[in-house]
């Protein structure tokens, strides 16, 4: 049977109904547990309001008395614990602003303006929620990582892939990473090449790439191809997991945030009890000091600064920041001096090669620099000194497979020395086999090589620059001289320009290094003042006297020597990202980012937290006063003045929010 033109299109609208019923029918049902879960999270808000509406709907129904009790009920409601805290305060000889919001709603249940007390309730408990709302979004950020915690991880076991709890992988296991799922272990890729997120460790947006030699952090995210890592650290060691303890401790902590109301608390308290009282005095009606009072609230001003600070660690984590408190994002709003250490800091903390002198009187006209570092590197291989890693990185640079060096045998803290083969892996051996040997003076002096005068003056200048050398022999003989050095952070140049523009007046390097590198180090950070040689007892000496002075003293550093400087300074902000050792446990912030630059980010931060927190600070206390005015002069009734301190209590609570996008 054909239907007709017009049949169809009802049939075509009657089969679109049903279809958008049930997508309509998830999104109200969506909703509903949306509002269960606010109900649920803020009942007094929400109870307030239902009994004003109740209260709106016996009033329109001509029941003014049942309407009346209804708004006592709310005052009741919100009332008595803001009194109980309120006594609990004075017990505690604490005067805070919070005392004209009992006296207002006291007032207006006393003169009978039981509306006006209502919505004082209203604004109380409303602002309450908003901060804790507030909060909750703030530690989003924090709760994130811990929600992203790696579960399991897969390891080959019998030539089989296996999966295992993350936190039972131990050192140099195996462990095999898909793509798409998050590296359970701090390791060293050994095959595979793919782009690693570390997004939510560094606040760095863009992937990494990770090669065979390369290494790997636990919390990253292996995005394109499947990597094999073998474990450095046991997963309780990773990185991921000293980032979760960090966490769970600024969670924790309760963070002591100073009202900044507070500290303009019994001014402004004075300022509202005598206008109330002169307008008293001057009309006659009570009525004129209750509705100062009323405009006089303060919940705009108890609500800013904690709520602005919440949202700058909520900003502060997504940049790759943990802040443990909010007094550190207060006190970052007000450091004017900052004090560096220098390894791990304002340089990288790990030996690269910087260069291969070749001997004079060696045989180097037969292999260059190239070619010595891949042999040196070829033997180096099977040590785990940090110099050793230096050397097989820089040779893993050039390109060329590192050869399987045999006998090798290292005499601990002096170097070590081996056989190669300069035919490369996978082609026939070509005969030519080297005696490598790579160290100290005593290593050579050990298996009896002398050293070239010409090449030792070498070392000792560079020693005298604060770098450090080892000699690379052939078959006995001297070949070069590797040059190590510690290398300073590249964006270094710009971090005491950078500082001064976000406030910082002074900026300081404290380090144990000799005089000659300390100042080189210095020049090229532009810092103010050098101090060399110092040990830790006088880095938190040279804090204490500039705290001394009047100074806000911000102090960066990533060792165990710089924990007591750390603990000592306004702010301690640890380097965490070569991993989190003691002194991020005492500071008051980790960076998790390599970028020293992330310092300045970090003081623009608090800068801005807290010029939004005194926006806020003021604007309710500029509005407040003129309805105050207003009010004396009788020109704003109780309940009216309620509903206006509502819209400041907002303006200023959204004010404060902009602290997120700082």
């Amino acid at each position: 049977m054909i239907q007709a033109p017009e049949e169809r299109r009802r049939t075509a609208r009657a089969a679109t109904t049903v279809s958008d019923a049930e997508p309509r029918r998830r999104s109200l049902a969506r909703r509903a547990v949306w509002l269960g879960r606010l109900v649920r999270h803020y009942p007094l808000p929400f109870g307030v309001l239902a009994l004003l509406l109740v209260s709106l709907g016996t009033w329109l129904a001509h029941l003014q008395a049942l309407a009346e009790w209804s708004l006592i009920a709310v005052i009741l409601l919100g009332g008595i614990p803001l009194l109980w805290a309120t006594l609990w305060q004075l017990a505690h000889r604490e005067i805070g602003v919070d005392v004209i919001a009992i006296l207002a709603i006291s007032g207006s249940l006393i003169l009978g303006q039981y509306l006006a007390g209502a919505i004082i309730v209203l604004m109380l408990s409303g602002g309450a929620a908003l901060e804790a709302f507030a909060l909750r979004r703030a530690g989003k950020s924090l709760s994130r990582l811990a929600e992203r915690a790696p579960r399991t991880a897969h390891v080959w076991h019998d030539q089989q892939l296996t999966d295992i709890p993350a936190d039972q992988v131990e050192r140099e296991q195996i462990v095999v990473v898909k793509p798409g799922e998050i590296i359970p272990v701090d390791g060293l890729v050994i095959s595979g090449t793919s782009g690693v997120s570390e997004a939510d460790l560094t606040g760095e947006p863009l992937p990494v790439s990770k090669a065979p030699g390369t290494q790997v952090l636990s919390g990253s995210v292996n995005q394109d191809h499947m990597l094999e890592v073998r474990a450095l650290k046991r997963s309780a060691e990773s990185q991921y997991a000293q980032i979760l303890r960090l966490v769970a401790d600024a969670q924790a902590r309760k963070a002591p945030i100073h009202r900044l109301a507070d500290r303009y608390g019994a001014v402004f308290t004075a300022v509202a009890l005598g206008m109330a009282a002169i307008a008293w005095m001057i009309s006659g009606d009570s009525l004129y000091a209750l509705a100062v009072l009323v405009v006089a609230t303060p919940c705009p001003l108890i609500l800013a600064t904690p709520i602005a600070i919440m949202s700058g660690i909520d900003r502060a984590a997504r940049r790759g920041i943990i802040a443990k408190s909010g007094a550190t994002i207060e006190q970052l709003g007000r450091v004017d001096v900052a004090v560096f250490d220098k390894t791990g800091t304002l340089t990288l903390g790990q030996p690269e090669v910087v260069d291969v002198v070749l001997s004079p009187s060696g045989a180097s006209i037969l292999y260059d620099r190239d070619t010595l570092l891949w042999l040196a590197a070829s033997v180096e291989q099977f040590s785990t000194h940090i110099l050793a890693q230096a050397v097989v990185s820089a040779a893993r640079r050039l390109g060329r497979p590192l050869q399987i060096a045999t006998q090798v045998d290292e005499i601990q803290g002096k170097g070590l020395h081996g056989q190669v083969s300069l035919a490369a892996p996978g082609e026939p051996d070509d005969g030519v086999t080297h005696g490598v040997a790579i160290g100290h003076r005593t290593l050579m002096r050990h298996l009896g090589i002398s050293i070239p005068d010409a090449l030792n003056a070498q070392r000792e200048r560079r020693a005298a620059e604060g770098q450090i050398g080892s000699f690379i022999a052939l078959d006995g003989r001297i070949e070069a001289l590797l040059v190590f050095a510690d290398v300073p952070r590249p964006e270094l140049k710009r971090l005491a320009d950078d500082l001064k523009a976000a406030g910082i007046t002074e900026t300081w390097l404290l380090t144990g290094d000799g005089e000659a590198v300390a100042q080189r180090i210095g020049a090229l950070a532009k810092v103010d003042h050098v101090v060399a040689r110092c040990l830790p007892q006088q880095k938190v000496e040279t804090v204490r006297a500039l705290q001394e002075q009047g100074h806000a003293v911000l102090m960066v550093g990533d060792g165990v020597n710089d924990a007591p400087a750390l603990a000592s300074a306004t702010v301690g902000l640890a380097m965490g990202a070569q991993g989190l050792t003691a002194a991020s446990a005492i500071a008051d912030a980790v960076l998790l980012s390599p970028d020293i630059l992330q310092v300045v980010r970090a003081v623009e931060l608090g800068r801005g937290v807290m010029r939004v927190a005194l926006q806020g600070i003021w604007i309710g206390i500029g509005l407040s006063l003129v309805a105050m005015v207003c009010a004396a002069f009788g020109l704003i009734p109780p309940a009216m003045g309620a509903l206006l301190q509502e819209g400041i209590d907002v303006l200023v609570i959204l004010n404060a929010l902009r602290a997120t996008r700082t």
